[in-house]
């Protein structure tokens, strides 16, 4: 899914950015809601990242519009700390409190050398990319994760893979000097099941087992999502049922920055020097592909997946809303 069709249609950022503004305020939502969404839908897309870019947005219209989704949510914070917060994301997309979140973490980091903020009671948050690049902007580390707390019962009849609660997201970054991609770990951690693979690799199942529950814990249960008020079977938006986790670190607070940073520099040239993995064309750690697509889309335009574009032009008919392709 986060390979760039071959058939797809290149827009340009800004008219796509303004397309979906106008969609979303149709909506309607907040003008501020709809910049801040838009903005990071196609800072995803940019990345290559098809599954949770433009492709998303159906998916969100019709839970604003559905009630599933709080249309005009207000952030609460629950506790906070020096280092710390935990917030309430009012039953709002998670793009809002996420990014609340990321910023509070950022401001904390830069403060007191760490910064880490949970978010409970909201919908999906998109890739988990987004918010981590906002620390590596400030060259800063990041970490964001989500997922939910422990389902109210397990069926004694499913394996352990059976525990995991759909695929929660995991991203690290580590930021690089100019001119060089920072590292970017940003993942789903749930494989799908095959029988031939586990018995060929157990191992690569219990990890992705593992890091699922650490995704889930630090994110649902770290969170509070177990907490009466958001319990899922009784939210006021069904749709709100997630949680995450972002931290954020000084690197100076550690080491000298520009001692990490020319580390950093050292690590992904050579690697980007080694020979590349059976069927692919360049060494290349995390962070490097999506790096150089960005650079390309900026100039190229973004290539919009035919499946997203169907979904869009239909959006725009049904809101009266004007699409940036086509004669």
């Amino acid at each position: 899914m986060n390979v760039p069709a071959e058939d797809a249609t290149r827009v340009s950022v800004e008219p796509l950015r303004a397309f979906l503004i106008d969609l979303f305020t149709k909506v309607p939502i907040s003008d501020a809601h709809a910049e801040l969404v838009a903005d990071l839908l196609i800072d995803t897309d940019l990345r290559g990242v098809v599954s949770h870019g433009v492709m998303q947005v159906e998916r969100y219209v019709r839970g604003w519009r559905q009630g599933t989704c709080n249309r005009s949510p207000e952030i609460e914070v629950l506790k906070e700390g020096p280092a710390t917060a935990a917030l309430n994301g009012d039953g709002g997309l998670g793009y809002i409190v996420a990014t609340h979140a990321m910023q509070m973490a950022i401001e904390r980091a830069e403060a007191i050398g760490v910064g880490i903020v949970t978010t409970t009671y909201h919908d999906h948050i998109g890739s988990a990319g987004k918010y981590v690049r906002m620390a590596l902007r400030k060259g800063l580390i990041g970490v964001g994760l989500s997922g939910r707390n422990a389902a109210p019962s397990y069926s004694k009849d499913a394996t352990i893979a059976g525990s995991i609660q759909g695929s929660p997201p995991f991203c690290v970054g580590m930021p690089s000097g100019p001119g060089s991609p920072p590292f970017l770990l940003d993942m789903a951690t749930k494989l799908s099941w095959d029988e031939e693979m586990f018995a060929k690799m157990p191992e690569a199942y219990l990890k992705s087992i593992g890091i699922s529950h650490v995704a889930n814990i630090l994110s649902g249960t770290l969170g509070g999502q177990m907490q009466p008020r958001f319990d899922r079977d009784k939210i006021e938006f069904s749709g709100a049922n997630q949680s995450a986790f972002f931290m954020a670190l000084q690197i100076d607070r550690f080491v000298d920055p520009a001692a990490f940073l020319g580390d950093m520099d050292h690590l992904m040239s050579e690697v980007g020097q080694m020979q590349p993995l059976p069927g692919f064309e360049q060494s290349e750690l995390p962070g490097g592909p999506e790096w150089r697509r960005e650079k390309a889309f900026r100039e190229e335009g973004i290539p919009l997946h035919p499946e997203a574009q169907e979904q869009l032009e239909g959006l725009a008919a049904e809101f009266g809303v004007g699409v940036p392709w086509g004669d």
